[in-house]
């Protein structure tokens, strides 16, 4: 064959309209990947620059003081994996309000879906929040829920067995939207007794800005 004719059959192969083969596993699930999935939180370090494993790892082993074995490992661009061997010291971990490593908000989230990075978001933690000067009709479960949806979504309030609230203030735990400034006070309009301010105190709180949120 002269060289004429292989750039002739060179030209002819055309690569441009070529596709990737696609793979479908609609309908498959794994359950050692579901098991994987149920142990673990997926948690991003909101730092600027780059966050060594290694430093990590023994920070928060140290921190969380685990029952059993959590192994850390890195998903790139300051997302980690958090697996846990026991289900109960996943849940201290997560409920325990916000951590931090090398000063800067450690986002811990349950693993959504398959687990694709891509679409797992770290825009809320968990906050303890505290909130003052409540008036006393106020004290009970249901109050501070409603009260407590005005600064985020509500995940428990730490209230007596029949419901009740009753204390120099009310506690609850509640997933705030970190991306907006946090807010101080909220400011309760009554029919009887006019504006009431219910200052607001976060737990834990690490060097969030007020103003423009992180």
């Amino acid at each position: 064959m002269d060289t004429e004719e292989l750039i002739r059959q060179y030209k002819a192969i055309s690569i441009k309209g070529d596709q990737p083969n696609k793979i479908s596993l609609m309908g498959r699930k794994s359950a050692r990947g579901e098991q994987i999935a149920t142990c673990c939180l997926v948690g991003k370090i909101m730092h600027q620059r780059g966050v060594n494993l290694e430093g990590l790892r023994s920070a928060m082993l140290q921190i969380w003081r685990t029952n059993k074995e959590v192994r850390i490992e890195s998903l790139g661009s300051n997302i980690f994996t958090f697996k846990f061997a026991a289900e109960a010291d996943k849940k201290r971990v997560m409920g325990g309000g916000p951590r931090r490593f090398d000063r800067a908000l450690i986002v811990l989230t349950k693993p959504k879906g398959i687990g694709d990075i891509a679409n797992q978001s770290f825009t809320h933690t968990l906050f303890w929040v505290h909130l003052r000067n409540m008036p006393i009709t106020w004290m009970h479960r249901d109050m501070v829920q409603e009260l407590g949806e005005y600064i985020g979504s509500v995940e428990e309030v730490d209230a007596e067995e029949e419901g009740n609230c009753i204390g120099e203030m009310v506690r609850l735990r509640i997933s705030v939207d970190i991306t907006k400034p946090l807010q101080k006070i909220l400011e309760v309009e009554t029919e009887d007794e006019g504006s009431i301010p219910i200052p607001i105190l976060y737990e834990r709180l690490l060097d969030f800005c007020f103003v423009v949120g992180l």
